[in-house]
């Protein structure tokens, strides 16, 4: 009888998902800095930002669970990741910016004009996004193509 070991997960893959763990929690600051910072305002609409926090944390968690297969080695997982993420997340993530310049706002005033709650959900925005982009850049790297291509 032989035993059969699984492979160990490459170091691209492990790097990709504690990249993408970064994305989610910069997803989480921002999510959480926008509704505090909507809450200020006069006239918020509680019910909305609960139902926009209720969507985030389900899809958060999908992201999670959907991790924890593509770090198992599901190649369906990593798919569902470079697609969801690396299309679809980065277009989220930048459509709202690229329409505010096209908006004929100018960028240097966002600069001058930055206060705490802007400069957090820049920074969680901007983590957010390389995070992704470097983590499905390393979904397909070499030895990761190995580890998807066994299972």
């Amino acid at each position: 009888m032989t035993t059969r070991t699984a492979p160990s997960i490459p170091q691209t893959v492990e790097r990709a998902y504690w990249l993408l763990g970064l994305a989610l929690f910069a997803g989480m600051v921002e999510a959480i800095a926008h509704t505090s910072t909507a809450l200020e305002g006069p006239g918020a609409d509680v019910g909305s930002l609960a139902g926009q926090l209720i969507v985030r944390v389900v899809v958060y968690g999908a992201v999670l669970f959907v991790m924890t297969r593509f770090r198992s080695g599901g190649a369906w997982a990593r798919n569902t990741l470079a697609i969801g993420l690396g299309v679809f997340g980065v277009a989220s993530l930048v459509m709202e910016p690229i329409a505010w310049v096209s908006a004929g706002n100018d960028p240097m005033s966002a600069v001058s004009g930055l206060t705490l709650d802007v400069a957090v959900i820049a920074t969680a925005r901007l983590t957010h996004l390389v995070a992704v982009i470097a983590a499905v850049a390393l979904m397909f790297r070499p030895d990761a193509n190995r580890y998807f291509s066994r299972r």
